[in-house]
């Protein structure tokens, strides 16, 4: 079991699992991916967007039980792709968030359907816990934001890191679950890192972070790398568009 840190925020505890890699954890100094090369996404690979897959009880309105997807080379609406990325966890369907799709997966060419959201909204946010300078840092918690308001935590946004309201050291609000309007994280303050989807990186100014991979196999096409199955993704920050990426502390861990 992975070890914890205890944080207060304001009327709820929270404790953040520190997990060595998988979905959501972030990079420390003691990572072994630390240092490690990050390429952009490019060609046929863009843009970069956001969607779901309609499997809840309610059809034709986002619920708690639809998939959600990073999805890569086409705009939502589309369907899901081989390598396209599930940001939630569905055991009915036996679907974990941070895995990839396979061309074979029952998920794979059904269809994508845009956020509730509007593109300016939706995208990926963090919790400020600490308040410090720049803002983000390894306590922060990290959520997509998947319906209006903006700003605040709502009903059905997911959570992209593990949060824990036990004293215990248990984690029972992990990442790839979505917010509840009885969960203590809802209706909680989030600050933009990632937002304006489709995203073609790197991604617009107002953004502090941009979406990058670490080549594994170094498979490049025309001179672009080539993002395939093998090949885990970063939310890479801090950034910047005029160097080459890392994989450095406090980036987060986007596959398992």
């Amino acid at each position: 079991m992975s070890s914890s840190t205890l944080y207060l925020t304001v009327g709820f505890v929270i404790l953040i699992g520190v997990a060595s890699a998988g979905f959501g954890s972030k990079v420390d100094n003691t990572s072994p991916d630390l240092g490690y090369p990050l390429v952009d996404f490019g060609g046929y690979q863009l843009p970069i967007d956001i969607g779901y897959w309609d499997v809840g009880p309610n059809p034709h309105i986002f619920d708690e039980d639809d998939m959600v997807y990073l999805h890569f080379g086409s705009a939502v609406p589309a369907t899901i792709n081989a390598n396209d990325i599930r940001l939630t966890t569905s055991k009915d369907l036996g679907l974990q968030a941070g895995s990839k799709v396979k061309a074979s997966d029952t998920d794979c060419g059904q269809p994508l359907l845009a956020l509730p959201a509007p593109p300016l909204t939706a995208g990926i946010y963090f919790m400020d816990l600490s308040g410090s300078s720049p803002g983000y840092d390894v306590k922060d918690l990290i959520y997509l934001k998947t319906l209006l308001p903006s700003g605040i935590t709502a009903t059905n946004d997911v959570r992209m890191s593990d949060v824990d309201e036990n004293k215990d050291g248990t984690i029972d609000l992990h990442a790839g679950t979505k917010v509840l309007d009885y969960n203590e994280d809802h209706n909680r303050l989030i600050i933009p890192m990632i937002i304006g989807f489709p995203i073609y990186p790197p991604v617009w100014q107002e953004s502090i972070a941009t979406i990058r991979f670490y080549n594994a196999n170094g498979n490049t096409m025309n001179g672009i790398p080539i993002y395939d199955y093998g090949d885990p993704v970063y939310i890479d920050v801090p950034f910047s568009p005029l160097s080459p990426g890392v994989v450095s502390v406090n980036d987060v861990r986007l596959t398992q």
